[in-house]
């Protein structure tokens, strides 16, 4: 009996000293990782925490306050306003974002870590860190790729299984759509339309020089990397901008993306069968609200 009592005693004596060991290792982890992330960057960064956020950026900018201000704003309206729509996969831990001072800074931290975004030498992201990484620019341009980034990392984040297979102008289009997000005031609005891209491609289409949707959808990759690279994310962010705005199209795209979001490559003519419309019908519709929208 007194053996048995013994034993009980030890075993709830090591007990207590796990629940110690590891109650302190929680006090002292994050401790250890802030050094770590400060000798990694350097002196010359500061850090600002926030709701869900971190933030690092160079010492006396003023960015990194002021990034995870309006970086948490954006997250925060877009899990509230498409968290669901879109099967957003919640935050487990927190969002932390880095920006460096040079490109060269950037490139030695982030090439070996992070996966670089297709249109952005500056931007680069890591779904399974929840990590952005970003090189720095004037404020103006600064949030709008941070929104771009972020975008790509929900998305990404979000897929069922294994790597994700996005088609090229549903990523890009979704992240251009993003990154047009506007601060006003005290205010951000969650995505947004590029009127002075809209009158510039309706004015191409007029001419016959803009890119097909039959090209935008089909052709992958290579045309997001070749010469028509920027009309061709122009053109991916206004399809995303007309089907998240039409009353008539907006359910039928989020069915749409939900395919997209499963694993394995979308089925061919996906987008057709969801939209209940040819893609040469669609690209009329979109061209035709590309010439009013562009006022």
């Amino acid at each position: 009996m007194r053996g048995d009592v013994r034993s009980i005693v030890v075993v709830a004596l090591g007990l207590v000293a796990v629940v110690a060991i590891v109650a302190g290792m929680r006090l002292v982890l994050p401790a250890v990782v802030r050094q770590n992330e400060q000798r990694l960057l350097g002196a010359n960064y500061e850090r600002v925490e926030a709701q869900g956020l971190e933030v690092w950026a160079p010492r006396r900018s003023g960015l990194a306050g002021w990034l995870a201000r309006w970086f948490g704003a954006f997250t925060r309206a877009l899990y509230r306003t498409h968290g669901r729509q879109l099967r957003l996969r919640p935050v487990e831990d927190k969002i932390v974002v880095r920006v460096f001072a040079t490109q060269p800074e950037l490139v030695r931290f982030a090439r070996k870590r992070m996966k670089q975004d297709l249109s952005h030498a500056g931007g680069f992201y890591d779904p399974a860190s929840w990590s952005i990484a970003l090189t720095l620019l004037p404020r103006e341009k600064l949030l709008p790729l941070l929104f771009h980034e972020a975008t790509h990392l929900v998305m990404d984040r979000s897929a069922l299984a294994g790597p994700p297979e996005w088609s090229t102008w549903l990523a890009e289009g979704m992240a251009v759509y993003f990154e047009h997000s506007s601060v006003r005031g005290d205010h951000l609005a969650l995505g947004g339309l590029d009127r002075r891209a809209a009158r510039a491609v309706a004015a191409l289409a007029a001419a016959g020089r803009h890119i097909s949707l039959r090209r935008l959808v089909g052709q992958g990759r290579e045309l997001f990397r070749g010469p028509q690279a920027p009309l061709a994310y122009q053109e991916a962010g206004l399809l995303v901008a007309y089907l998240m705005g039409s009353p008539q199209r907006r359910g039928a795209f989020l069915r749409y993306y939900l395919v997209e979001r499963e694993p394995g490559p979308v089925p061919l003519g996906a987008l057709e069968s969801c939209l209940g419309v040819s893609l040469d019908e669609l690209e009329n519709e979109w061209l035709a609200w590309l010439k009013g929208a562009g006022r």
